[in-house]
Order: C-alpha cells, then sequence, then structure tokens
C-alpha cells in the first residue's frame, strides 16, 4: 500500500535527537489525470508500464491501458468498498475490500471475478510475491495466506487484535505487517507464527516497506516514520516535524524513496531517509495509494476520484 502529497515550502532538512525536519523542494512535477469519478481511490496497482488499476469506494474499478493517461471503469461485481489491488504476473491481479471481499481478474484487470476469503473482517493491503504466494491483511488482526495462486487462503492467526493495514514479505517465509496502535509483527516462517516488534509509539502505523532483509520503513499517523537497519530488531524514530499523517512509502532501492498521505503530501528522499523532500505542487486532498512504474514515474489516488501523475526530474 503507498500514497503521495506535496507541500510548498522550503528549510533545511535534519536529523534532530530523531526528528526529520523538511528540505528544500526539488523541481518536478505533479499532473492530475481525469478519473471519470468522484468516488474516493484508496488502491493502484500496475502490472505493467501500461496496464494499471485503481481501486475505491462503491465497488469502483478503473483501469488504464496507456500508463494512466486514461482510465476507464470496470465491472467489479459489488458495491463494497475495495481497499487495495495487486497484480501477480501481467494477467493475474487480486482486488480486497469491506466485508471480506477478494476478487480475482485473469485478464490484467478487464474483468473481475468474486473469490472465497473464509471471513467478514474489512480487508486493507493485498500482496503477493509471485503467481503463487500471497498475504492479505484487515481487521481484528486477520491475516491470510494462500500458496496455491488464490485457489485457497488460510486464515492464520497473528497473536493481534488491531486492525492490519499493510503487508509485506520478501520471500515466501520472511514477512511484516503493520497497523494500529503502533503495531508491528514478523514472521519467519511464511506466517505461521508471528513474532511483535517494539515500535515505541501508540500511533496508527498505515504503511511499511523493506527493500532488503534489513533495511526497513514504516509510515504511519502524525508524521510517524520508523526506520530499521537491521530486520526490525530494532526500530529507530524518524518521524517528520510536521505532524502529516502519512498513508504510504516505497523505496525503489536503499536510498531512494516516497512517502504520500494527508492534504496533499508526497515526499521523496534519495539519501535513504535523511532528508525528505516535499516534492512539486499538487491538490490539497488525501492521498490513499500508490504505485511506481519506475523510480521516478507514479502514481497516487486519493478522495473524490483523484488520480495524479508524479515525475521526478
Amino acid at each position: 500500500m503507498l500514497s503521495f502529497r506535496r507541500l510548498a515550502l522550503a528549510a533545511i532538512l535534519c536529523l534532530t535527537s530523531q526528528t526529520i525536519s523538511w528540505s528544500a523542494a526539488p523541481s518536478g512535477s505533479i499532473t492530475g489525470v481525469k478519473s471519470g469519478t468522484t468516488m474516493s481511490l484508496f488502491g493502484v496497482s500496475f502490472a505493467s508500464p501500461t496496464n494499471g488499476v485503481a481501486v475505491g469506494s462503491g465497488g469502483t474499478i478503473l483501469r488504464t491501458t496507456d500508463g494512466g493517461s486514461s482510465w476507464k471503469p470496470q465491472k467489479s461485481g459489488t458495491q463494497e468498498a475495495l481497499y487495495d489491488a495487486a497484480f501477480s504476473s501481467n494477467k493475474i491481479g487480486w482486488v480486497v475490500g469491506a466485508n471480506g471481499t477478494i476478487l480475482k481478474s485473469m485478464d490484467g484487470g478487464a474483468a473481475w471475478k468474486p473469490q472465497k476469503s473464509g471471513t467478514a473482517a474489512n480487508l486493507f493491503d493485498v500482496s503477493f510475491l509471485d503467481q503463487d504466494y500471497g498475504w492479505i491483511v484487515g481487521s481484528d488482526g486477520t491475516l491470510l495466506a494462500t500458496d496455491d495462486g488464490g485457489a485457497s487462503w488460510q486464515d492464520l492467526p497473528t497473536g493481534s487484535r488491531s486492525i492490519l493495514y499493510a503487508v509485506q514479505f520478501l520471500n515466501p517465509q520472511t514477512g511484516w505487517a503493520v497497523g494500529a496502535l503502533g503495531t508491528i509483527i514478523a514472521t519467519r516462517d511464511g506466517g505461521r507464527t508471528w513474532t511483535p516488534q517494539d515500535s515505541t509509539t501508540p500511533s496508527t502505523l498505515f504503511d511499511i516497506y523493506f527493500t532488503d532483509p534489513v533495511n526497513g520503513w514504516i509510515a504511519g499517523n502524525g508524521g510517524v516514520m520508523l526506520q530499521t537497519f537491521d530486520g526490525g530488531a530494532k526500530w529507530e524514530d524518524r518521524s517528520l516535524s510536521k505532524p502529516v499523517d502519512l498513508t504510504g512509502v516505497y523505496f525503489s532501492d536503499v536510498k531512494s524513496g516516497w512517502v504520500v498521505g494527508d492534504r496533499g503530501t508526497i515526499l521523496r528522499t534519495t539519501d535513504a531517509g535523511f532528508t525528505w523532500n516535499p516534492f512539486a505542487k499538487g491538490p490539497q486532498t488525501t492521498l490513499y495509494g500508490a504505485a511506481f512504474v519506475s523510480p521516478k514515474i507514479g502514481f497516487a489516488v486519493g478522495d473524490n476520484g483523484v488520480i495524479l501523475r508524479i515525475a521526478a526530474p
């Protein structure tokens, strides 16, 4: 799960007593793209640089086949809120949402069919390593896992009752999930058992991104950002000096990353997060999800059907 925004000011970014402040804004562009809907959009994912989907409230699914230049509505077969999307291949796509909703596409996102989830929990994030291994997280500590391409989903105990908003696996065994009340849990056995990690914060954590088994970032409400250099054995407080809610984080490599969130926030780092630059100027709307088709080109989605194309210099 990712999201972005922007604020227009410049200040020097430094790490003072574990707090990150703002840095000078770089040149770059944020362009609004016509979505054709006023529904809130919560998630976006690309199967390839040209083919992607955005999902949102009221069962909304939008699809692009031209790299995000245009988006067309697709039939979802549901009125449930849809919170996230992911592709396990160029053709196979997944969408999750309220009341245990799971949808699958076999044609790159043109047609969608409901799948049995075995739960009524709200499902907020879906992540696939390949066509076989996938995970979904949601309310009440829910975590579903598949190792057969979604033919079946196992409801695995996490030991948590908190809402889980994001999940990431680096391989079939190693993964993390984050959520409400500062929850961070980690597994080394594919999700069969989970171990709590100390976040040192009661804030809600909305997204997590690891670039490798040791280097990871977490974004949350009130400007909370956490960083680890040891796979989560210890999480360092790298919170922003401005208390803006951060809903998504993404890194293309250890040094280059993006954060998005409330009031149109889009921040970029090129030095492993020691400085975060407010990026260009966009609408002051809440952004809930984002996806990058390359390290410098991405799309963010949010309230009122907003879709933004982000282009770094």
